[in-house]
């Protein structure tokens, strides 16, 4: 089975189990294939939105479970609940929204509006706003930037598009992990 076929069989289900996590490289990258044919981009979008919201409410609802304990056990954390809540209060939708448009706060963030005062409501609606319009973005961003690397991958051929499709995701992941230990080094 050739790359463009994988992608073809299990783009959708990548895009859904990314966009429940963090995501944007996932969606970055589901855009590009959506410009070359590979994935229908309003599927990328709707699928996308779907993961999003899917995992934002799962990791709300977490907080809200378990927020007590874990500021509890957790004095550092403690101290961000009433910052959060006071970002909630003034900005409304529009810090749940921002939340999923920061890198690294995708978890953290609805964790930590869960543990505060949002109500359930207010949250869901909030959320499925900003999943769509963060899906939106960033699978139209992965489709504008395919458009811009397919005259290069023109020039390749069958062995040198998985070499190339190899090094950009090695690039990537190396990026993410470097991400995630100077952030974890910061805590």
């Amino acid at each position: 089975m050739d790359l463009s076929a994988l992608i073809a069989q299990y783009g959708l289900l990548a895009v859904f189990a990314g966009a429940c996590l963090e995501g944007e490289t996932v969606l970055l990258l589901a855009g590009a294939a959506s410009h070359l044919g590979l994935l229908d981009l309003r599927a990328v979008i709707a699928v996308a939105a779907l993961g999003a919201f899917t995992g934002d409410t799962f990791f709300y609802f977490f907080g809200r479970r378990l927020g007590p304990r874990l500021t509890q056990r957790h004095a550092w954390l403690a101290r961000f609940v009433p910052r959060v809540d006071r970002l909630i209060e003034r900005w409304r939708w529009g810090a749940v929204i921002a939340v999923r448009f920061m890198y690294g706060m995708r978890m953290a963030g609805p964790m930590l509006i869960g543990a505060g005062s949002m109500t359930p409501g207010a949250f869901l609606a909030a959320n499925a706003v900003g999943a769509l319009l963060w899906a939106t973005v960033i699978g139209s961003l992965g489709h504008a930037a395919g458009g811009a690397i397919e005259p290069l991958l023109a020039h390749v051929a069958g062995a040198e598009k998985f070499l190339l499709a190899a090094v950009v995701l090695a690039g990537v992941a190396a990026f993410i992990v470097r991400r995630r230990r100077r952030s974890g080094t910061r805590n």
